[in-house]
């Protein structure tokens, strides 16, 4: 009579099989080998995006100043982008270059990323063709992860003007 009352409360305490937990491992496994990259290419996606918007706030700074002044800072003269509190996000360094008292261009790059932007005020905006400029030209710009950096008025590019 004990063991017909120990049977059925035996069976309910089974648990889980060894096949079972492989089964859901693996999908578990499948599932975040998908999400990985997706996640990586957002956080790369949204690099570029501040760049971008870095970019568009340094040039209408500078458009800003030459309504003002009637000319655009020469080389080396910080002090109006300072005054104007220009300070890009973290991470991303952008470097001004003049075009005599005309125009000037605008590069820039995040540290963590081998993509470079560039905008012209001759063209009218970000690069001709949309697309970034690749090459480990910010590695070497004095950039700095996580940390804001002033945007420079030089004479060097960090990227090659496109032709």
């Amino acid at each position: 009579m004990l063991t017909r009352i120990m049977k059925p409360r035996d069976d309910r305490d089974a648990g889980f099989t060894l096949i079972e937990l492989l089964v859901v491992v693996a999908i578990i496994g499948i599932l975040a080998a998908i999400a990985i990259p997706v996640f990586l290419n957002q956080r790369a996606s949204a690099r570029d995006a501040s760049v971008k918007s870095d970019l568009n706030g340094v040039a209408k700074v500078m458009e800003t100043i030459y309504t003002d002044t009637g000319a655009y800072p020469a080389v080396g003269d910080e002090a109006d982008l300072q005054a104007a509190n220009v300070v890009t996000s973290p991470g991303n360094f952008i470097s001004i270059t003049p075009v005599g008292t005309t125009g000037f261009q605008v590069f820039g790059c995040n540290v963590e990323s081998d993509n470079g932007w560039f905008y012209s005020s001759a063209d009218g905006g970000l690069n001709p063709d949309g697309q970034p400029y690749t090459g480990g030209a910010c590695d070497t710009a004095g950039g700095t992860a996580g940390e804001p950096v002033a945007p420079v008025l030089s004479a060097t590019v960090l990227f090659p003007v496109p032709s």
